[in-house]
């Protein structure tokens, strides 16, 4: 076995595991059906909005889920696909926007910024 098929295992077995790090939240593609999925979620990050709308900050979160057909999803639309989940833990699911595909890596994992 090599690290990096190692580290693929870990991504889906401890990162993407609700009873580790994961929770459950529902993905949303363009046009498509709601999906519950294991995501890995990184709350309230916040940055300035785009130069061109003024410094207005936005309320953001990352997201990492499964690059896969069964335990996630195969392709990410910027701007159509939605996902839902609580702004704070154990809080009431909401809507989030994909706004960005900030990578997606070795381990087979898809890297979003959402936002509100």
């Amino acid at each position: 076995m090599t690290l990096k098929s190692q580290l693929s295992i870990d991504a889906a077995k401890v990162f993407l595991n609700t009873d580790e790090f994961a929770e459950e939240i529902t993905y949303t593609p363009k046009n498509g059906s709601p999906k519950t999925i294991k995501a890995l979620v990184v709350r309230n990050r916040i940055d300035a909005a785009d130069q061109g709308v003024g410094r207005i900050a936005s309320r953001q979160a990352e997201v990492y889920i499964a690059n896969d057909a069964i335990n996630g999803v195969t392709s990410v639309d910027k701007g159509d696909d939605e996902v839902s989940f609580p702004e704070t833990a154990g809080g009431t699911p909401i809507t989030w926007v994909v706004i960005d595909l900030l990578g997606m890596d070795h381990l087979g994992l898809f890297h979003l910024l959402v936002e509100k």
